[in-house]
């Protein structure tokens, strides 16, 4: 499997979403790519995921595309981004070992808040998913469809 080219950069996220301070880039950088290739991948379908990653690569996004792009990729990404970034962020794991991630003199935000925080980024996520599929259930393109059958919402609360 070859590098994949994130869609959207970490300066997109602290823009749509707020999270603010010296966030490291390359600590979100993670986050943005399991969202990517989890999330977005299995909203869009393979077809479209691969013509709307391969437009954004080449600097060819145009049309219906760029409308998907901008009006529902990115805010996807950006929430869903988020609430991986904040499930899987909460501790570091370095040759030394598994530690917290703290600043010194401030405390660190207790689990539960953390988990409420993510399935709150998670729940925007959803409704723009939502609203995407109401989009191209009136703007149909033909990348979308063949690979995915059926409408496969996230689910929230993990029931099936």
């Amino acid at each position: 499997m070859g590098k994949i080219k994130v869609l959207i950069k970490p300066t997109i996220i602290s823009e749509t979403v707020g999270f603010g301070g010296n966030i490291d880039p390359d600590q979100l950088a993670p986050s943005i790519i399991i969202a990517q290739t989890t999330y977005l991948k299995r909203i869009l379908g393979i077809d479209l995921y691969d013509k709307i990653s391969s437009d954004y690569s080449a600097g060819t996004l145009t049309g219906i595309y760029q409308t998907i792009y901008t009006d529902y990729v990115i805010d996807m990404l950006a929430f869903f981004s988020c609430s991986v970034y904040l499930s899987i962020n909460t501790s570091k794991t370095t040759n030394a070992g598994t530690f917290k991630v703290g600043v010194e003199g401030s405390t660190n935000t207790p689990l539960n808040e953390l988990t409420i925080l993510g399935k709150t980024y998670e729940s925007i996520g959803i409704s723009y998913e939502q609203n995407f599929y109401s989009f191209i259930a009136k703007n149909p393109v033909p990348e979308y469809g063949q690979n995915n059958d059926t409408q496969n919402t996230t689910n929230l609360i993990g029931w099936y």
